[in-house]
């Protein structure tokens, strides 16, 4: 297993020394162990290490003699870890380049917890880059060797031209600027900086000797993010550059996932508003695809209602070249011919003309009566269902109500359910076969009950016959699309809701419709 790199713990409390190894450990890290500078040269000598864990205080060495010996082996990275809280000492070894200097004060379990959150902190950097702007070589050297342990990439300028030409080039993470530059005041240069727009959100931190309170007021007014006076505590100013990069990555990280969250939300309407088009356009193939059915058994309807008359018309027909050839023509028999044509025409001009609404398609809503539509639909499918030995019953418990909708729509609804109820009752019972219509309403609503007696729907299936495709009548090719269009169209435009369930004697499908026009006349009435 690939292990994050390897840690050298220099530390003769065997204790702490076991602690640190196992939380690092857990992190990933291959672990070595020494308790004395002798074994640590030792380790030193037979492999590198990504970072040594160093105790100040060993039995054969101390202090800046050890971290100097050790950096004479090796530049690895040290992380101190020490009971000794001496500031010289802490500012001294940051000079020597190490990446923290950890006390390990009366809370030992923090101190150790502290240290492994320094090396996490490290290894997630991603080598953030830093511009250090001062014409002090020792100070630019200064700061190169207390950030880079820290894993930052540290480029210097000595004057604001040369600051200039670099931010030109390339985006920093950082600038640490000095205000008083040989050929440019730092204030002018941070006012330049300022107006890329690549470095509006830069952080810049301020490096000054002045004391001055107007000063520092000003400089922070012009674009500085922080001030530092010189000369700064090597530890304070670590600290500052770790929580302004750190600050704004997060705010940088922060930005990006609300672009991200903008792009997926924009993604999301029009994905959405994509599927609701193909959910749609798959609704209306659906609807197209029954409609067709129906026509299919419409036309089966009007072809059954024509063969008669046409068979009459033929006869008579027959009838009349007959007497012409016999020569027993006359006025009598053209007007019996005339008589039983017209009336075989007007059969089938009024069959027609039954049928014309269901072929005629709605865009726009109307005022209609719903007692009216039902029983038109009924009369249109009677002579069907009553060659099928099913009767048909209408009940209204309301008169001529009317309301703002699609009659055609209702139309379609009401053949599908009858139809349905036609399907189960033929296959289901053999004789004393009724389908029940029943309207009645209520404060809110009307509502048309359809009843059978062919014995209802399978509990288990009952909540799934309003799925596209679904059918319980696969035997006899049912395109499972009736119940889903029904549905569609009861709620979709009408407005209203389509339930089933199953009484004592079959299925029970209640249409509930809004009110939406005062009801032009109320009673109660049966209707057979």
């Amino acid at each position: 297993m690939k292990h994050k790199g390897r840690i050298l713990i220099i530390e003769d409390a065997r204790t702490i020394n076991r602690i640190i190894r196992k939380e690092l450990e857990k992190l990933g890290f291959a672990i070595s162990q020494a308790y004395s500078f002798k074994e640590a040269g030792k380790a030193l000598a037979k492999r590198s290490y990504d970072l040594i864990i160093l105790d100040l205080h060993l039995p054969d060495g101390e202090g800046s003699e050890l971290i100097a010996q050790i950096q004479s082996l090796t530049r690895t990275k040290v992380i101190v870890l020490t009971a000794r809280n001496d500031d010289e000492l802490r500012e001294e070894l940051f000079e020597y380049g190490i990446v923290d200097y950890i006390v390990k004060d009366s809370s030992l379990i923090y101190s150790i917890y502290e240290t492994i959150r320094v090396i996490e902190h490290i290894i997630t950097k991603k080598s953030e880059s830093i511009l250090v702007v001062d014409d002090s070589l020792f100070i630019r050297r200064q700061i190169k060797t207390i950030l880079e342990p820290r894993n930052y990439r540290v480029e210097s300028a000595a004057n604001g031209s040369e600051a200039l030409k670099k931010i030109c080039k390339r985006v920093y993470d950082l600038i640490i600027l000095d205000m008083e530059l040989p050929d440019i005041h730092g204030l002018q240069l941070l006012e330049r900086i300022r107006k890329d727009v690549r470095y509006f959100r830069i952080p810049i931190i301020v490096l000054s000797g002045t004391s001055n309170g107007q000063i520092v007021r000003e400089i922070l007014k012009n674009g500085a993010n922080d001030y530092i006076r010189k000369p700064f505590v090597a530890e304070e100013f670590v600290l500052r550059i770790d929580l302004w990069i750190d600050y704004f990555k997060k705010i940088h990280t922060l930005e990006k996932q609300r672009r991200q969250l903008r792009d997926l939300n924009k993604n999301l309407e029009k994905r959405v508003a994509e599927e609701v088009q193909k959910s749609r356009l798959k609704d209306e193939i659906v609807m197209r695809k029954e409609r067709l059915a129906q026509m299919g058994e419409m036309i089966g309807m009007i072809a059954h209602q024509w063969r008669q008359p046409l068979n009459n018309l033929f006869l008579s027909c027959q009838l009349l070249v007959s007497k012409y050839k016999s020569g027993q023509l006359d006025d009598a028999a053209i007007d019996r011919f005339k008589e039983s044509t017209k009336k075989y025409i007007n059969y089938m001009s009024k069959t027609i003309d039954d049928f014309m609404n269901f072929f005629k398609p709605e865009e726009v809503s109307r005022s209609f009566d719903i007692l009216q539509t039902t029983r038109e639909t009924v009369e249109l499918l009677r002579e069907n269902f009553d060659r099928s030995g099913i009767k048909i019953e209408l009940i209204s418990q309301a008169k001529n109500v009317k309301i703002e909708g699609y009659p055609d729509a209702l139309m379609q609804v009401l053949i599908n359910l009858l139809f349905n109820a036609k399907d189960a009752l033929t296959v289901k019972r053999e004789k004393d076969r009724y389908i029940r219509i029943t309207l009645k309403e209520n404060e809110d609503q009307i509502e048309i009950h359809v009843q059978d007696n062919g014995g209802g729907v399978p509990e288990a299936l009952i909540d799934k016959v309003f799925d596209p495709y679904f059918s319980t009548k696969r035997e006899k090719n049912g395109t499972g699309l009736g119940l889903y269009m029904s549905k569609t169209l009861v709620e979709e435009q009408m407005r209203g809701s389509l339930k089933l369930f199953n009484d004592k004697d079959g299925a029970h499908f209640i249409i509930l419709l809004p009110k939406t026009l005062d009801f032009l006349q109320n009673a109660k009435g049966s209707i057979a």
